[in-house]
């Protein structure tokens, strides 16, 4: 191994030959007379360039973050058009990213270089950790230098964010991504409506001599038990799996009101039924066609569809304490069939039916007589009435009938129907489901809108949405199609974490740089003019004789000598700065005149 001594001096006769080469002499010649008169300090001062450069390249960075973000935005939820659209929307966005990434660790190097000087200046390194510290921005085996980290934390806490703030490149492009949407697309179509014509309800009912409606035929009753006894609403053909359409129509429907409500509003008004009875007022109809409570003392329920009133139904119920002792709590109903306009969202899932009621307006009454209802299938004055008047039949069939318990306890009772129904479930029946515990639910056991007079209107509007599934008439209006297309998706919050951490902690990193650069009193640089100047010492000469060709491989005699960037001392009458050996370098003065 060689050893190396201060006093070491080039071989003479390398001095005699490079002294005496014409070239060189007149070289020397010429740079000594324009210098032979200079004697001017180096000068002091931050400069402009880094300074500028540092906050240029974070604002910079800084922009087109922003950029970025608005340009993620302006496709947020938009349509994929094309494939090559995608492509160039992903690469113009992993462009910014790269900008960014570029600007914000440009500005980090240069305040990381500006950290370098201010370390050299205050602590002495060995040659290899001197090495590592210009290096370390650029090669990552610098950070295996035991030096970097005992003498540079500051500088080595930078030149990891250095390599670390790529990642910020990964992140970004892909906070825009694709996602399947189902998005809808109106087209005209037919669709299931309800239409009372002769047509759509002609065969709905059993015709007898010369078209006398005497029952409803087993297609519409059908259907009418299949609605009561689910309280559900059966499904109707969907015109594609997926789509959704507004439709309106006119259709019956029940009001239900309290009988004291009822008296009330008739008033003054007579009625005479098909046999020429006449009744004073509706109390006296009531009292006609309703059982009396006190028929029997256990009587739960009363249910009618009086002739003088075609379109009206009667129901009573009776509840009952525990003892049956004290008197009962009586429920009074008279519900009338209504002319109503229905709108209604319909939608389907997969085929999967949602009806959505938009609005259900009770228009008018439906007033007609006996006769001419009967014979309404014959009739071609009113198409709607022969539908309405099987509608009511219907539900007169349903709550028509008693439920008592007899003074021997044994159970009596007609209204098969209503037992078999939803609204058997209501409240205002709990007595009668309580002493008929034989019988048993095939349906769901609800009572829908909580009361008996709310389950009666809902189940008639259910009836009439049902009629859709028979599929009887059709009218066109605009369906929307529910189909799957690629729309971008911005995730903002993952972009703004990303570029705001890179952002801050570059801002942090510049700061470090500047107090670095006003520590330093001059801008440094990692140039070869920079190394040229400060390595302007004797000492270093003799030091790197015999290794002037440079190489990767740093001697073992050399990586571990300490050098310090400060003030040498030098035979001229003047301060001179260079890097030289740790025991002969003083610290820098600042503003102090150096040459």
């Amino acid at each position: 191994m060689r050893t190396i001594s201060l006093t070491d001096q080039p071989h003479p006769d390398s001095l005699t030959e490079r002294s005496t080469s014409p070239r060189h002499i007149r070289a020397t010649s010429e740079f000594a007379r324009t210098r032979e008169d200079d004697h001017s300090p180096a000068v002091w001062g931050l400069g402009w360039r880094s300074p500028t450069l540092m906050v240029g390249l974070f604002l910079c960075g800084l922009a087109l973050s922003v950029g970025h973000h608005i340009y993620y935005k302006s496709y947020d939820n938009t349509l994929v058009e094309s494939a090559t659209q995608q492509t160039w929307t992903i690469r113009i966005g992993t462009g910014f990213a790269f900008l960014v990434k570029t600007l914000l660790v440009a500005a980090i190097g240069i305040a990381a270089v500006q950290q370098m000087w201010a370390t050299l200046r205050k602590k002495s390194v060995n040659i290899r950790g001197i090495d590592a510290i210009f290096s370390v921005l650029s090669d990552p085996l610098a950070f295996l230098v035991p030096d970097m980290w005992i003498c540079a934390k500051t500088l080595t806490l930078l030149a990891i964010v250095s390599w670390l703030i790529p990642l910020v490149a990964l992140i970004t492009p892909a906070t825009l991504s694709v996602h399947l949407k189902t998005t809808p697309i109106a087209t005209d179509m037919n669709v299931p409506t309800v239409r009372f014509t002769k047509d759509f309800w002609l065969n709905w009912a059993f015709y007898e001599g010369l078209g006398y409606i005497y029952g409803t035929s087993f297609i519409i009753s059908r259907l009418f038990t299949t609605t009561s006894s689910s309280a559900a609403i059966i499904p109707l053909p969907p015109p594609l799996p997926n789509s959704s359409y507004t439709l309106e129509f006119w259709g019956p429907s029940y009001k239900c009101q309290g009988l004291s409500e009822v008296i009330a509003e008739t008033k003054g008004i007579t009625y005479t039924d098909a046999s020429g009875n006449h009744y004073n007022s509706f109390q006296d109809v009531w009292h006609r066609y309703t059982i009396n409570s006190s028929y029997d003392s256990t009587i739960y329920y009363s249910g009618s569809a009086p002739e003088v009133l075609n379109n009206t139904l009667l129901i009573a119920t009776w509840q009952y304490s525990d003892d049956y002792i004290k008197k009962p709590t009586e429920t009074s109903l008279v519900c009338k069939l209504w002319n109503t306009s229905y709108v209604l969202d319909v939608s389907f899932n997969n085929a999967i039916q949602t009806l959505v009621p938009v609005s259900t307006d009770l228009v008018a009454p439906c007033d007609w007589d006996s006769s001419t209802a009967s014979f309404s299938g014959l009739s071609s004055k009113s198409e709607s009435l022969g539908g309405y008047h099987i509608t009511h039949l219907l539900f007169s069939s349903l709550i028509k009938g008693i439920l008592l318990r007899g003074a021997t306890g044994a159970h009596n009772g007609n209204a098969t129907q209503l037992m078999q129904s939803g609204i058997f479930e209501c409240a205002e029946l709990s007595n009668s489901r309580r002493d008929y515990p034989q019988i048993k639910f095939t349906a769901s056991p609800t009572c829908r809108n909580k009361t008996l007079g709310r389950a009666l209107e809902d189940l008639s509007r259910n009836f009439t949405y049902s009629l859709l599934s028979l599929n009887a008439a059709n009218t066109s209006v605009p369906v929307s199609v529910n189909s799957p297309k690629n729309f971008y998706s911005y995730d903002w919050t993952n972009l703004f974490a990303a570029y705001a951490t890179a952002l801050v902690v570059t801002f942090v990193c510049i700061t470090i740089g500047f107090f670095a650069l006003c520590s330093n009193g001059v801008p440094g640089k990692t140039s070869f003019s920079n190394f040229l100047r400060t390595t302007r010492n004797q000492d270093l000469d003799v030091l790197t004789t015999g290794y002037c060709l440079g190489s990767d491989h740093l001697p073992d005699e050399l990586e571990k000598v300490r050098l310090r960037f400060g003030e040498i001392e030098t035979p001229q009458p003047f301060k001179h700065a260079a890097f030289g050996f740790e025991e002969s370098v003083i610290g820098l003065v600042k503003d102090e005149k150096y040459y």
